[in-house]
């Protein structure tokens, strides 16, 4: 009997993982630089904001005015890149279990819990067998390598929503939900007119808490229940 293979985990590519740990630092030291070259100008512009900041560098003499700006670019670019760090996803698929780890936080979703898998947009998705939400996670992983790694262990993996014909376009007070959906629905849809992102993210996920997903088609939100 063939062994089953070993836990595949699937994460940015190193160039990207240890890149921006060089990347980002040059691009601060150079962006502070720059400011600190043109300091003395924008001190001199009676309308432009933050005066103080840039006479107070405009008066720093070199070489150590320089020296500090390329210091504190290093610095801002590092916690820039600690801050990506934190926010990247590496995606641990094993024989009985799937872990998802983000910065220090990490998920467990049981193999037997899990009914489909796909990724729509930039989101891993992964349902239960109702058709419940256990994960919508944003990433920039391949969308190749996801696939091969979860069909390599006989996971459900989907091309696409398995539930997609389910979806029915919202509209205001929809008779078929509560006022309660309604007006989370109705939130949201505002949060998306003013593009506030993740204000439309945290109401999705109150939707989710009350069995509603919801998904956006060309600037129209489609929902369905997952009872």
């Amino acid at each position: 009997m063939a062994a089953e293979p070993a836990a595949t985990t699937v994460t940015e590519h190193r160039l990207v993982r240890h890149g921006s740990w060089i990347v980002c630092p040059l691009l601060g030291a150079l962006i502070v630089w720059l400011l600190r070259l043109a300091s003395a100008w924008v001190a001199g512009l009676p309308w432009a904001p933050f005066q103080g900041v840039f006479q107070l560098a405009a008066s720093v003499p070199d070489p150590w005015g320089t020296v500090g700006a390329i210091a504190i670019g290093v610095i801002l670019g590092l916690g820039f890149a600690g801050l990506m760090a934190q926010e990247r996803l590496a995606v641990t698929v094993e024989p009985e279990q799937v872990v998802l780890t983000v910065g220090r936080s990490r998920q467990h979703i049981a193999r037997a819990e899990i009914g489909y898998v796909y990724v729509e947009g930039k989101n891993l998705v992964v349902l239960d067998e109702s058709g419940g939400e256990h994960v919508r996670q944003p990433s920039d992983l391949d969308r190749f390598a996801l696939r091969r790694a979860f069909t390599d262990h006989g996971y459900p993996w989907r091309d696409k929503d398995p539930f997609t014909g389910s979806y029915s376009l919202w509209v205001e007070d929809t008779p078929e939900l509560s006022l309660r959906i309604n007006s989370l629905m109705a939130a949201r849809e505002r949060a998306l007119r003013k593009r506030a992102g993740k204000e439309a993210a945290l109401l999705r996920t109150e939707l989710v808490k009350h069995g509603i997903l919801v998904r956006d088609e060309k600037k129209r939100q489609y929902w369905r229940t997952t009872d």
